[in-house]
């Protein structure tokens, strides 16, 4: 009794030391995205779910993903993504569409005018649609029994779960229970890992997917934002943009982008609210839009585990050399 009593001592131990280890550990940069997909790539051999964070209607977040499914080695290692621009109803013609079939434009444009952010008309934009082409290109070159399978993580009409709950739905029971790998591409506030003392508003559309995950599967999600590059959004009266020198200054090579890790000085302690907080914007109520992290602690190192730096807009280092 007692020899099993100090196993279990020991066992226990033994998963406390290795609860404190961090799951990944990225080199301190990745520059160019050869690179960056590389190190990407190399993160499943330690966890099953790549949270990889978009800023909406960005071509150069759709760049590096496309890079990193058309990669050999992807498709050796990961047979499941799951995107935010794809409904939960509209599965089986995603199916089709990945398996080469032929789905009429119409058809396909469905998988995501069927979503509940349909009526702004974000995921119209080529890009996501040339996402979903590059993983069909991929498919197309593999085995049946290789083959990338995309999964619509928005639930569709008739769906009842919230959308974060739904993604999180798929990803238990398509990846998770079975020890699979998964590739997730959701807005970054999405995977955000926690809103500590940022407003309510956060804490209502922020960090769903993330935190649901670690709090069920600890230590098998690695989460990956965007920082920096071309802004997508038009500038707002009384909102200045967000100044990425302090940034640049921090990164050793001058390639972008660059995949840096958010878990080493100084990148974990710049403030979320400087270099993150205009991309989710609180524009409710009578007075002027602010960030959803206005007058908020939290830090970069507490929002994600590694970043993607684009680098400064290169519209506001142009207007700047104008003047």
């Amino acid at each position: 009794m007692r020899r099993v009593v100090v196993t279990y001592v020991l066992t226990l131990l033994a998963w406390t030391v290795l609860a404190q280890v961090p799951a990944v550990r990225v080199p301190d940069e990745a520059a160019g995205t050869d690179q960056i997909v590389r190190t990407l790539l190399e993160t499943f051999d330690r966890v099953d779910i790549l949270a990889l964070g978009e800023a909406h209607h960005r071509k150069v977040d759709s760049d590096l993903r496309i890079a990193l499914v058309r990669h050999p080695d992807f498709a050796r290692k990961v047979h499941t993504v799951v995107i935010e621009f794809g409904s939960t109803s509209e599965q089986g013609t995603l199916d089709r569409y990945m398996r080469g079939e032929t789905v009429s434009p119409a058809q396909l444009a469905q998988v995501w005018k069927t979503t509940t952010q349909a009526a702004n008309g974000v995921w119209d934009d080529p890009i996501y649609a040339d996402f979903l082409a590059a993983i069909r290109d991929v498919n197309a070159k593999l085995p049946a029994n290789g083959r990338i399978r995309v999964f619509g993580g928005d639930p569709g009409p008739g769906d009842t779960r919230s959308r974060d709950g739904a993604a999180v739905a798929v990803l238990k029971e398509q990846v998770l229970d079975r020890r699979g790998k998964a590739l997730v591409v959701y807005g970054a506030a999405h995977f955000y890992r926690t809103e500590a003392d940022a407003s309510p508003f956060l804490t209502a559309v922020g960090g769903g997917i993330a935190k649901t995950l670690e709090a069920r599967y600890p230590g098998r999600t690695f989460v990956v934002i965007p920082i920096g590059g071309p802004e997508n959004t038009p500038p707002i009266a009384g909102l200045p943009r967000v100044d990425h020198q302090r940034f640049d200054r921090a990164v050793k090579t001058t390639l972008r982008p660059v995949l840096v890790s958010l878990q080493r000085a100084p990148f974990r302690d710049f403030p979320a609210e400087e270099f993150i907080g205009q991309g989710l914007l609180n524009c409710r109520g009578p007075g002027p839009c602010v960030s959803a992290f206005k007058g908020s602690t939290l830090t970069l190192g507490q929002m994600a585990d590694a970043a993607v730096y684009f680098g400064e807009d290169p519209g506001r280092a142009n207007s700047k050399g104008a003047r």
